[in-house]
C-alpha cells in the first residue's frame, strides 16, 4: 500500500492551564491532525476528499511519533512511549504532547504560540476508499475520494508549509489506479469533459507512447 501525506490548519494551540496566575501556558501542545466528514480543497487539481467518521477505528498507531517537517531525526513524542497521545471524537483524530526541553521542543513551542507553525500533516497508509468521479451525468467539477479506513498512521508532523515530494508520490499512484479503472470503461480512447481531468488525460497519453 502507498503512503500517503495530507496536510490541514489543525487548531493548534499551546494548552493554558486553568486558574494558573496569569493564565500561565503549559508546554501542552494540541490540535487535529485530521478531521471528518469535511472535503478537502482540490489536490493537485484533480480531485478533492474526505476522511470518514470511522477511518480511524482499528488504525494501528502503536508507533506512531510526533515530529517537524515529517524528519524522523525531529523527533517530539511518540505513542510507544506514552509521550504522544491520540484519540479520535466528533471533530477528527486529535493528538496531545508535552514539548520536550529539548531545543527542538523549544522551538516548536514558541512558534506554535506565536502562531508561526499552524498547520499540522499525517502520513497513513489507506486499506479502504470510494471514489465517484465527476462527469456530465453528476456536475461535480472534481473527482471525490472518501477514505473509509486508514490502515497504519506512521507520523504526525508540525509543518510549515503542507506540500512534499511524498504527496505527489501518492497522488501519482492514485492517477494510475484511476487510469487503470477509465481504460475499462473507455476501450476505445478516454473522453474527458473536466477540466480537471487535463492533466490526468496528457499522463495517459504519456503513458501509452
Amino acid at each position: 500500500m502507498t503512503i500517503e501525506v495530507r496536510s490541514d490548519l489543525s487548531d493548534l494551540r499551546v494548552e493554558t492551564r486553568e486558574g494558573a496566575e496569569g493564565g500561565a501556558q503549559s508546554r501542552t501542545i494540541i490540535g487535529y491532525a485530521a478531521k471528518f466528514d469535511k472535503w478537502s480543497e482540490p489536490i493537485m487539481g484533480w480531485f478533492r476528499e474526505r476522511i470518514a467518521r470511522d477511518a480511524f477505528n482499528n488504525t494501528d498507531m502503536s508507533d506512531a511519533i510526533m515530529c517537524f517537517n515529517h524528519e524522523v531525526n525531529s523527533i517530539l513524542a511518540r505513542t510507544a512511549s506514552g509521550t504522544l497521545k491520540l484519540s479520535t471524537d466528533q471533530t477528527g483524530l486529535r493528538f496531545e504532547f508535552e514539548a520536550p526541553a529539548t531545543n527542538l521542543g523549544n522551538d516548536m513551542l514558541e512558534l506554535v504560540r506565536r502562531g508561526d507553525i499552524s498547520k499540522c500533516s499525517f502520513k497513513f497508509t489507506v486499506d479502504r476508499d470510494s471514489w465517484t468521479y465527476a462527469d456530465k451525468n453528476n456536475g461535480l467539477q472534481y473527482d471525490e475520494r472518501t477514505v473509509e479506513h486508514i490502515s497504519k498512521l506512521y507520523d504526525v508532523s508540525l509543518v510549515v508549509y503542507p506540500a512534499y515530494k511524498d504527496t505527489e508520490a501518492s497522488v501519482r499512484q492514485l492517477e494510475e489506479r484511476k487510469a487503470e479503472w477509465l481504460r475499462s470503461q473507455h476501450p476505445q480512447g478516454v473522453c474527458l469533459s473536466s477540466d480537471s481531468r487535463k492533466r490526468l488525460v496528457e499522463y495517459l497519453n504519456l503513458k501509452n507512447r
